[in-house]
């Protein structure tokens, strides 16, 4: 049991977690005035005493951080022979009683839990810090936003190395097969971690089976190549690419960030992380109403994210688009980043969808006709290339009349007009820089938000008096 007052200062109201690293409590500062986790640094094998120096190398690798989805440590105290941390308090659940609570959760909420803790490693990975603990049960979950919590055996880089040869640190069941087979703890393991925390996540279970000792666990991880995710939908490659058993073609913590925040973004839809199975959205934490999300289809493709040139060829089949997963060829979209040079278009909205101040730039190098539609603004071109044009030159701004210009797969692979016009509320401005026509399908370059560029191939149709989108190929 702790004091009623740690330091003279933390008064401890409750136990809100234990691990193998130590006891958390909740407690209340009373000299800021607020709540905060204090842990107490417990025993590891081997020692006689709690480690001063294990505990103050967690506490400088984590509040040196600084970072949105990494918990934060504001002290460390040492009272009586006992270290106590004193940690960011962050409400709501681990990602391990998410799981326990609801089983398999959907992919989109996968990616978006997993591209904010991605993001926060990244930052660690960036100072030289290895976490060397992810699991489900460090993942923090409050409202709409993710954090990695636990740096405790977190070591940087020149740090000695302050355990017993041979020592298991961590949890067995999310370690590499480098980690499995005695390998000294790098940036790569960290990645695989998170792979195998976010298989366990849309699985129900880790890649690798509890053998039931970690010495039997150690040695499958080592030799057996988990099995592909048989739920994870669109992130199986993103997943497959974190837990590439060659730590050297794996992914950095970078790239994986990049990937499910790109992938998330593809698929999220309007839906609160806890308690609806959608996808949260991507540059708001994680867990609570999350933004809304544009379809996986040909209409609202792009992201708003720079473009990771290996992450998108290997992870998008259809590219970089963020409805660029929706063109992929085993889930036709419309096309939502089809583009044409005719028109040159830059429009500006706000993440909502709501036109901005700024004003609309549209020059027009077209020599194909362009006529208004007999019911309305939508435009009928005469050419494929000049609807692709017309089409772009309608977004981001008016989904509605852009929406009458695809065919039935393309709002198919939309997953609706709300999913379409949500993504198209996250793009700033698409410009149309060139287009080309081979049998049908548009060639056609796209500039997202202004420097996020793409080629994208859109398969066209003849629709009475003018043509419609009728496939998102993909990028080319």
């Amino acid at each position: 049991m702790p004091p009623e007052t740690i330091a003279g200062r933390y008064h401890v109201e409750r136990a809100i977690g234990r691990g193998g690293m130590g006891t958390v409590w909740l407690c209340r500062d009373e000299v800021l005035g607020r709540e905060v986790a204090v842990k107490q640094v417990g025993l590891m094998p081997g020692e006689s005493a709690p480690d001063l120096a294990r505990a103050l190398r967690e506490a400088r690798s984590s509040a040196a951080l600084n970072h949105p989805h990494v918990v934060s440590v504001y002290d460390a105290v040492e009272v009586d022979d006992h270290i106590w941390l004193v940690m960011e308090y962050v409400p709501g659940s681990t990602l391990s009683e998410l799981m326990a609570r609801e089983g398999r959760l959907d992919p989109e909420r996968v990616a978006y839990i997993g591209a904010q803790v991605a993001d926060g490693l990244a930052a660690a990975h960036a100072r030289g810090t290895v976490h060397r603990d992810v699991k489900p049960g460090n993942v923090l979950i409050d409202g709409e936003v993710a954090k990695i919590s636990d740096f405790g055996i977190a070591r940087t880089a020149g740090d000695a190395q302050l355990t017993q040869t041979g020592m298991v640190m961590g949890t067995p069941l999310y370690f590499s097969p480098q980690l499995a087979r005695g390998l000294a703890p790098t940036r790569a393991d960290d990645v695989w971690a998170l792979g195998a925390t976010l298989y366990a996540a849309v699985e129900g279970s880790p890649p690798i089976e509890d053998r039931g000792n970690a010495i039997a666990t150690l040695t499958a991880i080592a030799e057996a190549r988990p099995a592909p995710p048989a739920h994870a939908g669109f992130l199986t490659d993103a997943i497959g690419r974190m837990l590439d058993p060659d730590p050297v073609s794996r992914w950095s913590m970078a790239d994986a960030a990049h990937a499910l925040r790109r992938l998330h973004e593809q698929h999220r839809a309007p839906a609160t992380l806890e308690t609806a199975p959608r996808r949260p959205g991507p540059d708001t934490p994680v867990a609570g109403t999350a933004a809304a999300s544009p379809p996986d289809d040909g209409t609202g493709h792009r992201t708003r994210w720079p473009l990771v040139v290996a992450l998108v060829v290997l992870l998008l089949v259809g590219g970089v688009a963020a409805a660029a997963y929706a063109l992929r060829s085993d889930d036709p979209s419309g096309g939502s980043s089809a583009g044409h040079p005719k028109t040159s278009t830059s429009r500006s909205s706000t993440p909502s969808g709501e036109p901005s101040t700024a004003t609309a730039t549209v020059t027009t190098t077209a020599t194909a006709p362009v006529e208004a539609s007999p019911t309305g603004s939508v435009p009928v071109a005469t050419d494929p290339e000049q609807a692709v044009e017309a089409y772009y030159g309608l977004l981001p701004d008016d989904t509605e009349d852009a929406w009458q210009m695809l065919g039935p797969q393309a709002r198919a692979s939309a997953h609706g007009y709300g999913n379409y016009a949500a993504f198209w509320g996250g793009i700033e401005s698409v410009e149309v820089g060139g287009t080309s026509l081979s049998d049908d399908v548009v060639s056609v370059e796209l500039t997202y938000n202004g420097d996020d560029s793409e080629t994208r191939q859109l398969r066209m149709e003849k629709s009475g008096a003018g043509w419609i989108i009728a496939e998102d190929i993909g990028t080319g």
